[in-house]
């Protein structure tokens, strides 16, 4: 698993789930004779289906939001015919419903993109399935279904498997709840149940319930809502697999009733806070093969303590508080395949005793203080590795250029890591990479014509933050090779590189592409038309290279863009029309270019959805459109350095995202994933806002030529954090309600013909870091106390003639403010 983010680590999510595709799937299968999974078409039969049962799935189908049709073969007096039935060759009675979801996803870092169009979604668990009394296996997960699970299932006394869950978290919003888990107990027969994200929080009696069940074997209960108690008697000797991820327990240690627990081998406690001392819970569970303990609060003490599990195989502690050094116990572990200890404290050069781990396939320590060079030497015996995670310690890799090394990687993240200045050349051995992250490695050359030859399986390349120069074009039409049987590029990433030269067009034909970004190179000409058909592409960054003309309307076919990025470059004419296509557009960016054009009233008509409008340094004209206040969620509002004339819409407090104070949401449009950049004015420097994007709420209207007063409606904003209004022509009174604005950090009013005392309200804002009253017809004592003492440079208030008081010169003392700004009579 991997993804981009501020944070970048491929393993920010689960590390168990695939890689480059997610299956979403929904069976339901009669017997213990049918196989798991997908089964494809349902077995054809002699028989008519029994009418009753036929009805009954007809009533099914009809209640369900089937987008993909994958029911349509269900019409026709004989149902055991349709698509995922089957019935039994003797009694005709239906015994098979297989409703399995098989649809491909890209990487799952998109996920909040994704529309599940095949989910069969928004009704309930139909109650009709509690009378299949010979049912044995049931798999509702991923299905989006909703409301309270029927306690009807209780009577499939002969089931083995339940799954009514959601693994697909960020893809599938599960609203499933059960306030009474009564109906489990009576499932005797039950070796597997997942409830995995079900609403259990109002559910009484849910250890109890689940102890009823003697023949369990694996349990998952992630984010339930549950509340773990510490003290428990446990039954279910038999369970071999035990999920309780993502839930409170009552006492934030290990509970002790886990060691009991003696047949399990897999066991998953992530994101339970939990920490302290261990004692000897794990060394009792001799039969432990895999153990997840992601983002907890465990010390190497515990990481010591296991690794005298001599029967792990997978050992997940990253995010934890691991200090220190990586014990060498660590090579006790001599049947370890996976081994995850990214985002902790772990210092020190990596112990001898690691890399004689001889089955070890994924290594992943990044982002921690990890030191030394590492060289052939080390990977000798690492024959079987295919996954290596080294981002982000001061780690370098030193090897011959004639290396070739003992395995075949699949997974490559080595950012941050000194490998340069060369190209590493040993790359050219490794034939099936399907991720390749090389940001700042300090290589300082050409790419190589070999490279991208061999790499038929690529999926992700970073090479963003080098020195790399020269053309584009051989690169990509290597990587875009029409030769090649399956080619899937679904990130590029060669920002902040010295690449000269056109865009190829060879790049459009990447048809898989949902990142591209280029940005920060010496790129010019003019945007490729085809780039319009990477119909895939969620975003694009150009940004800041020396691309001219105009922006191409074949851009406006990128329906499912959510970032476009094409400022500090050298566009010019209108904006093509077509762009109001690009309905789930949240981040626009085309600040300094030299586009001339009105502000298109559709993009507040139909980019709804944006969060991020950055117009900055251009050479728009005419008034700020009023269809501007329908963009509810925008949160960034950028317009300055333009010709902008007329007044200041007085609906802008439609914004809610800037009434909030809260951050937007942490999936926002691949914030998390995409080094997003926009450039905002604060005390008259450009900041960067990357990692806090989704906190920053400002509007930004500086260098126009707008006029009238501010309006007192803006004063509703109240989570705003920057408000720029200077050199303009506006006029009036500072609004007396300025106050209001209490998670104000930078306020610039300066240059304009702003007349009347400053309001003392002003003094209230604790927040405020950057103020600029300067130029304009500003009278009366400048308010003291609180914040405003802070800010102590005259040039702030400078060029007001009428004013006076700290840091200007004493007032009068019939005008002299008091420490709340009001003045005495």
């Amino acid at each position: 698993m991997y993804q981009r983010n501020p944070m970048r680590h491929p393993n920010f999510l689960d590390t168990t789930s695939s890689l480059l595709s997610l299956f979403l799937f929904i069976t339901i299968l009669v017997t213990s004779q049918i196989p798991l999974g997908c089964t494809g078409q349902a077995h054809s039969s002699n028989f008519t289906c029994i009418e009753s049962e036929r009805q009954a799935l007809l009533q099914f189908r009809d209640s369900l939001i089937d987008e993909s049709n994958r029911l349509s073969s269900w019409i026709g007096e004989d149902c055991c015919s349709w698509d995922g039935i089957s019935c039994n060759k003797v009694i005709g009675h239906v015994v098979k419903l297989d409703l399995c979801n098989s649809e491909q996803l890209g990487f799952e870092f998109y996920s909040h993109w994704y529309h599940c169009r095949s989910c069969l979604a928004g009704i309930r668990i139909p109650t009709f399935l509690g009378l299949l009394k010979d049912l044995r296996y049931l798999n509702l997960s991923n299905a989006g279904f909703v409301g309270e699970v029927p306690h009807h299932l209780g009577n499939l006394s002969h089931l083995r498997y339940l799954d009514i869950g959601v693994a697909l978290r960020r893809i599938i919003q599960n609203k499933l709840t059960s306030n009474d888990l009564e109906w489990v107990a009576r499932l005797s027969s039950l070796e597997t149940l997942s409830l995995n994200s079900v609403d259990l929080s109002g559910a009484q009696d849910v250890f109890r319930a689940i102890n009823m069940l003697p023949l369990l074997k694996a349990l998952d209960l992630e984010g339930c809502g549950l509340t773990v108690p510490h003290l428990l008697h446990v039954n279910s000797t038999s369970l071999s697999s035990l999920d309780l991820s993502a839930n409170q327990f009552i006492n934030p240690t290990i509970p002790p009733w886990l060691r009991n627990l003696t047949g399990l081998q897999d066991l998953n406690l992530r994101f339970c806070y939990l920490g302290g001392e261990v004692h000897d819970t794990f060394e009792q569970m001799t039969s432990l093969v895999k153990l997840d303990l992601y983002g907890n609060r465990f010390d190497t003490s515990t990481l010591k303590c296991i690794c005298n599990i001599s029967s792990l195989t997978s050992l997940q502690m990253s995010e934890n508080n691991l200090q220190g050094s990586i014990p060498s116990e660590i090579g006790q572990l001599r049947k370890l395949t996976r081994l995850y200890l990214f985002f902790n404290e772990l210092n020190g050069t990596i112990p001898s005793s690691l890399w004689e781990l001889t089955k070890l396939q994924t290594l992943e320590v990044d982002r921690n203080s990890l030191t030394g060079v590492l060289s052939e030497h080390h990977f000798v015996k690492l024959r079987e590795l295919n996954s290596l995670y080294i981002s982000y310690n001061f780690l370098s890799l030193h090897v011959s250029s004639s290396w070739v090394p003992p395995f075949q990687l699949r997974h490559i993240t080595m950012d941050s890591i000194e490998t340069g200045p060369q190209f590493p050349n040993w790359l050219r051995t490794q034939k099936e990479i399907e991720v390749l992250f090389m940001q700042n490695v300090s290589i300082s050359d050409a790419i190589p014509s070999w490279f991208g030859v061999h790499f038929n399986y690529l999926k992700a390349l970073d090479l963003s933050r080098n020195n790399l120069e020269g053309s584009l074009k051989s690169f990509a039409t290597a990587v875009a090779d029409v030769d090649k049987e399956a080619i899937k590029i679904e990130s590029l990433y060669l920002s902040y590189n010295r690449f000269t030269g056109s865009i190829p067009e060879d790049l459009c034909r990447l048809k898989t592409l949902m990142v591209l970004d280029l940005s920060n190179n010496h790129l010019s000409g003019s945007i490729p038309l085809c780039l319009g058909n990477l119909r895939h592409l969620v975003a694009l960054s150009l940004s800041d290279n020396n691309l001219c003309g105009q922006i191409p309307s074949s851009l406006g076919n990128l329906e499912e863009l959510g970032t476009l990025h094409l400022s500090g470059n050298k566009f010019d004419g209108k904006l093509p029309s077509s762009m109001q296509n690009l309905i789930r557009l949240q981040i626009l960016d085309l600040g300094e270019n030299g586009i001339k054009d009105i502000i298109p009233v559709w993009i507040g008509e139909r980019l709804s959805d944006l969060k991020f409008l950055r117009l900055e340094s251009n050479n728009f004209r005419g008034g700020i459109p009023d269809k501007f206040c329908q963009l509810l969620h925008l949160q960034v509002l950028n317009l300055a350095h333009n010709n902008l004339s007329g007044f200041i819409p007085h609906c802008f407090n439609n914004f809610t995202m800037m009434v909030s104070r809260e951050a937007a949401s942490a999936d926002l449009l691949m914030i998390n994933y995409f080094e997003l950049r926009l450039l905002n004015l604060k005390g008259g420097r450009e900041l960067e806002y990357s990692k806090n994007l989704l906190s920053v709420k400002s509007i930004i209207l500086s260098a126009n030529n707008l006029v009238g007063e501010i309006p007192d409606e803006i004063m509703d904003l109240v989570g705003l954090q920057i408000f720029n209004l200077s050199k303009n022509h506006l006029n009036g009174r500072i609004p007396q309600k300025i106050g209001n604005l209490k998670q104000l950090e930078t306020l610039d009013l300066s240059m304009n013909e702003l007349n009347g005392e400053i309001p003392p309200s002003l003094s209230g804002l604790n927040s405020l870091s950057s103020l600029n009253l300067s130029y304009n017809k500003l009278s009366g004592p400048i308010p003291s106390g609180n914040q405003l003492q802070t800010l102590t440079d005259p040039s702030i208030y400078e060029g007001n003639i009428g004013l006076c008081g700290k840091p200007l010169n004493s007032c009068p003392a019939d005008e002299l403010p008091t420490e709340n700004g009001r003045t005495h009579s």
